[in-house]
């Protein structure tokens, strides 16, 4: 590299360098240490370094080199649960050597969870929170030599603070508790804001997890620095795709001196489309020390970003430069340089009521997981195949749930790409009984963790609302909410806040499997958005076979059990499908496989119920969130979509229910035998913007057409079109809707008639159901 390369501004990415991790014993954590107190640096302490991975995970690293067992499988989980009693050191070395009024800023997206950063023996800082960015400056005495040493400690999780349940808390957990064997009211995870998922979920391992699980780098800049950046444009009413738009700017700027600069903004295409790039120049007096400053950008034609079903999600580039002089010019080499992307487009929540670009727009979603319980682990492929299935499904909007916390930037990147709306949770998840901490350290934390996640988000345009958890009491955390909602509003202010979900208007609706209810009470359902509802199915016998013992594969035993199978609850519901004409499999010749197929058409079954009940109320209700599109371990859970990318049955039947267009039948989900008469209402929900004119809607029972009938469709509407009544034939199985325009097919629809709902759920479950209800108001 030429001396002229090295004065430029330039970034090194953590990825890119050769990183070694190894354990040291394990320290008290101390948020403030007195300033001389070096006692933590005992880096020299490691007995053996080992090749790490960055971004990773201490498990993943120690697995990789065959160091623990996969947790993954058998009780790999609980025997490397020692990785947490101990404390970790991250090291690699710098290649800076920057030039004299140059200066360097270390930028860590997510450490996990509690870490100090040394560089040459030297603290930096110390962090508290997986989610929040740390940028940090390096000393120029330390930044101008050629090998700089860069060493992070990570601590145990061990070393993370303990929940301590008052009095009163205790008598509501035991009161909460009744009936339910494996209800922990109150966990470690109610203390801190690192991933609630990891400390154990219904559908994830105890895993409290550590290492640098986010990207990093080092910037190199001049005297100036752009230390953030914030983009949002909103197009001028009235909204129409090429029309003028005013891109406004948040630069936010870390100067050594006072002095001017000029500032010089590209902004161009950065999806599809030929527009040139347009230029911008600013000229500002810059304070010495930290400022932020506002720039306004106007662009004559701008297109627009929109969800994949209402057009192209049109995606803009912004490069802002920091001069000293005009660019082009003499001595105009920039002190600075940053980039990102953004959208243009316009959102509004009104009673959950979506409208994107000015137009109505019903949200057909799923409830998101983290996609790996060692979060160090995910990345851009993964994201990508289970969005791109989602998209294949129908789906228009993920719901990040609050106990997984912020993906990767690679996510959200492909949800912008992709046209998918994203509701985006803060850490907060199930915090059934009374209150998370009010003590003036954990407020600080959960602010300084909100900010991070509305900075680290804000600029992409598929960020739809902010929500600040999941299943806890908004009204009991009235404090928590106010901090989640201010930074919201401070940090981003152009997308709505829900305080919590469930919440007003919005549903989880959990009658159905935890009530043990039939799947007909799905029908019950009234609230504007149900964001959660599912039933578990088993995986694929080819996924089984991937993570269960042979001799636990069938039958059921206690891996199953380890993974998240809820074996009461799998058989209640599997049986109303057991029979060998619905799963097409002998009775008694393969057990494994047949209650395989029972629990997969269950499931398949009840999302088609509730789905297209909350979509008739089309107009009365605004969108829905299945639970679950995918899964962080082997499991046998919620998810459509298994581990290993293979989905279930259900992903099937959700190809036809989740589209645009759906056709539907509402008829009593009873036994039916031959000769008995088969009475239903006919609909047509049309979440598109157009008008259809001119469709057939054929009805076959069996492939023999049994009614046919023309029919004009509004747009944005849920139409009752018709009835249907038949009197069902010896052998009948599926009845069959399609709707048709000429000889295109623009939706289809089956039924298994065979199916029957069961009955009503053990008043037990009923009671604990609405204990929970009252709980979390």
């Amino acid at each position: 590299m030429t001396k002229q390369d090295l004065s430029a501004p330039r970034v090194i990415d953590f990825s890119a360098l050769d990183w070694l991790f190894g354990s040291v014993a394990q320290r008290q954590w101390r948020p403030h240490p007195p300033i001389e107190d070096n006692e933590d640096n005992d880096c020299d302490r490691v007995a053996e370094w080992l090749p790490a991975t960055v971004p990773g995970n201490v498990r993943s690293d120690l697995l990789a080199l065959d160091r623990i067992s996969d947790p993954y499988l058998d009780n790999g989980a609980e025997a490397s649960g020692w990785v947490e009693g101990v404390d970790w050191w991250y090291r690699t070395y710098l290649p800076l050597q920057i030039d004299p009024g140059q200066r360097a800023f270390l930028e860590l997206d997510g450490v996990d969870t509690l870490s100090a950063v040394y560089v040459d023996g030297r603290e930096l800082g110390r962090h508290d929170g997986m989610f929040s960015r740390q940028t940090l400056e390096i000393p120029a005495d330390l930044a101008q030599r050629a090998n700089v040493d860069l060493s992070i400690r990570v601590w145990g999780s061990n070393a993370l603070p303990a929940y301590q349940p008052g009095r009163r808390e205790r008598l509501w957990g035991r009161l909460a508790a009744i009936g339910q064997t494996t209800f922990q009211p109150f966990d470690d995870r109610l203390a801190t804001l690192k991933r609630p998922m990891s400390f154990g979920w219904d559908f994830a391992p105890r895993l409290r997890t550590m290492g640098i699980w986010d990207g990093g780098r080092v910037v190199i800049c001049g005297s100036a620095c752009i230390t953030d950046l914030h983009v949002y444009a909103e197009p001028t009413p009235p909204v129409v795709d090429g029309g003028p738009t005013r891109v406004m700017m948040w630069v936010n700027i870390d100067s050594i001196e006072a002095q001017p600069v000029v500032v010089a903004v590209d902004i161009e295409p950065a999806s599809s489309g030929s527009d040139p790039a347009q230029q911008f120049e600013f000229r500002l007096l810059l304070p010495a020390g930290k400022s932020k400053h506002r720039l306004a950008c106007d662009l004559p034609a701008a297109r627009l970003w929109q969800p994949w079903e209402r057009g192209t999600p049109h995606i803009y580039s912004a490069t802002v430069r920091l001069c000293t002089e005009a660019p082009g010019s003499h001595n105009s080499g920039p002190l600075a340089e940053r980039s990102v992307r953004f959208g243009v487009r316009s959102l509004k929540l009104d009673g959950w009521q979506m409208r994107v670009n000015g137009e109505p727009f019903f949200l057909r979603g799923v409830n998101w997981v983290p996609v790996d319980a060692l979060p160090g682990r995910a990345g851009r492929e993964r994201y990508e195949s289970l969005l791109r299935q989602a998209v294949e499904t129908g789906v228009n909007f993920v719901r990040v749930w609050g106990g997984g916390g912020r993906e990767k930037q690679a996510f959200y990147d492909l949800c912008d790409e992709l046209g998918l709306l994203v509701w985006q949770e803060f850490p907060v998840a199930c915090v059934f009984l009374d209150h998370l901490p009010r003590s003036a350290e954990y407020q600080r934390l959960l602010r300084q963790e909100a900010i991070g996640i509305v900075r680290a988000l804000r600029n992409h345009p598929s960020i739809a609302l902010w929500c600040g958890g999941n299943e806890f009491s908004a009204s009991r955390n009235r404090r928590a909410v106010e901090i989640m909602a201010e930074a919201a509003a401070a940090e981003d202010g152009q997308r709505s806040f829900v305080p919590a979900s469930p919440g007003p208007g919005d549903a989880h609706n959990w009658l159905v499997w935890h009530g043990l209810a039939p799947l007909a009470a799905y029908r019950q359902e009234k609230a504007p958005m149900v964001s959660e509802f599912g039933l578990q199915a088993v995986p694929a016998v080819e996924s089984l076979r991937r993570f269960l013992p042979d001799d636990d594969l069938w039958p059921p035993g206690m891996d199953w059990q380890r993974h998240n199978a809820d074996l009461p609850k799998l058989r209640r519901y599997a049986q109303w499908f057991a029979l060998s004409e619905v799963t097409g499999i002998e009775a008694g010749k393969d057990g494994l496989d047949a209650f395989v197929a029972a629990s997969q058409l269950a499931q398949a079954a009840g999302l088609q119920v509730m789905i297209e009940h909350v979509r008739r109320r089309k107009g009365e209700a605004g969108g829905l969130a299945l639970w679950q599109w995918n899964e962080p371990w082997p499991s046998i859970c919620w998810s459509v979509i298994d581990y290993f990318g293979r989905p279930k049955l259900a992903y099937e039947t959700l190809q036809q229910i989740m589209q645009p267009l759906l056709v539907s039948l509402e008829y009593p989900l009873k036994l039916y035998r031959a000769g008995d008469r088969l009475a239903g209402k006919l609909w047509v929900v049309n979440d598109s913007p157009y008008a259809l004119a001119g469709c057939t809607l054929t009805v076959l029972l069996d492939h023999v057409v049994v009614q046919r009938q023309r029919c004009d469709l509004p747009g944005n509407c849920a139409s009752r079109i018709g009835t249907l009544a038949v009197v069902l034939p010896a052998g009948f199985r599926r009845l069959t809707l399609e709707l048709r325009q000429g000889n295109s097919l623009l939706a289809g629809n089956v039924y298994d008639l065979r199916f029957h709902d069961g009955g009503p759920s053990p008043i037990l479950d009923r009671v604990h159901r609405r204990i929970v209800d009252v709980i979390l108001r």
